[in-house]
């Protein structure tokens, strides 16, 4: 049985060869010899000879040329053809682009934030835990990730709103490949470079997640033009010559030169909520601490030590009371939000009694505005009169 198919190639190829024998052969006025007299095909011939042998005689029959045919009606455009095929696209059809810069950039920064907190996540758990061979499996990926990302970044030739984005990205991925370049031969021998680790990871997530959500960026100016763009920064913290890494002790001694203590922020981090139990009736109920709207809070993990005591008369210290404490943004500062005893972070932050070689480790709270990042601030304790105010970055 004939398909449908066969059918339409059938009447294709009879319309085709009907085309060429209508136009390939010249026709023969009345009066001359048909085509069923013996001498037509001489008498033809010589015709066509003498039409082509004299220059005067114009033909009115043109040759078909089957190929031009077929290219007119079965091939592709040409390239000088697309733009009249533009032209008459109707509104069921769509012509695809390639994407720009821009949107190349926004379906990287989509697509690839999961994984960078995935892998610095469990980077960061086989730290704490000295798993070795996690460890140096995810640094190799989170590693690779970030050289090839950084390399497809760097020459897209973004708009200018998005300037400040892609250097902070590019910063992203430089803090991974350094962190994760020593990471991944092995685990860190000393506890000080674990935290070096941890605290530069964390550091590194930070800015990515704050490319994603586009705060804190570089902006472009009002009233700026095609030709000349004006950039303007978002102000950077100013900082204490002094100030210490996040992670280092600052040591010294009480009131009464008897006892040496120590204390630092060992790491901080933001949110948006935590929640602690409250006493209700015979039972408990669970109460919520919210941001308010444009704000978020910064939770900074404070640890203090009793060192020893140095002349054998009062053994035990006092921490820094609450209100000693103060976090630093570019533009603000900020004090401890005060909260119950224990929440969803562990112990908060108290004044209280040490005995010798005993150790606190709690946290603080500041409610910050919400596009605060924590690589732009640093928080500081006043110790009293004879230290003064010591101060630590947070990264």
């Amino acid at each position: 049985m004939i398909s449908r198919r066969h059918i339409f190639m059938l009447v294709g190829i009879a319309l085709i060869s009907s085309i060429i024998l209508t136009q390939a052969l010249p026709a023969i006025p009345e009066g001359q010899l048909s085509s069923g007299d013996p001498g037509s095909i001489a008498v033809m011939n010589q015709n066509s000879e003498d039409q082509n042998t004299d220059p005067s005689v114009e033909s009115t029959d043109e040759l078909f040329d089957i190929r031009s045919f077929l290219r007119k009606y079965f091939g592709k455009p040409k390239a000088n053809e697309d733009e009249s095929l533009a032209e008459n696209c109707t509104d069921n059809e769509t012509l695809t682009f390639p994407p720009t810069d821009d949107e190349i950039f926004q379906m990287i920064l989509r697509n690839e934030s999961f994984s960078f907190n995935l892998l610095s996540l469990q980077c960061i758990i086989a730290l704490d835990q000295g798993d070795q061979n996690t460890l140096k499996s995810n640094a190799a990926r989170l590693h690779d990730l970030a050289v090839d990302l950084h390399e497809q970044v760097e020459p897209l030739e973004v708009e200018p709103h998005h300037y400040g984005r892609k250097a902070l990205f590019l910063e992203s991925m430089g803090g991974f490949i350094d962190v994760t370049g020593v990471l991944k031969e092995g685990l860190p021998h000393y506890v000080s470079e674990r935290r070096a680790a941890y605290l530069s990871l964390t550091s590194a997530i930070e800015r990515l997640d704050n490319v994603i959500r586009n705060t804190n960026c570089q902006t472009v100016s009002p009233g700026t033009t095609e030709d000349v763009t004006a950039l303007e920064l978002i102000p950077e913290v100013l900082r204490p010559d002094d100030i210490l890494p996040a992670g280092m002790p600052a040591i010294y001694r009480d009131a009464t030169n008897s006892n040496e203590i120590s204390i630092y922020p060992q790491y901080a981090r933001k949110m948006q909520s935590l929640y602690y139990e409250e006493q209700q009736g015979l039972g408990f109920a669970t109460r919520h601490l919210n941001a308010a709207e444009g704000r978020s809070y910064i939770m900074v993990h404070m640890v203090v030590t009793h060192r020893g005591n140095m002349d054998g008369k009062k053994y035990t210290i006092q921490t820094p009371a609450l209100s000693a404490f103060t976090l630093h943004g570019p533009e603000e500062s900020y004090k401890p939000v005060s909260t119950p005893k224990y929440t969803s972070l562990g112990e908060m932050y108290t004044q209280k009694t040490l005995d010798r070689k005993e150790s606190t480790r709690c946290s603080l709270l500041f409610e910050v505005p919400e596009d605060l990042i924590i690589n732009n601030a640093y928080i500081s304790a006043n110790l009293g009169s004879g230290y003064g105010t010591i101060s630590w970055n947070l990264t």
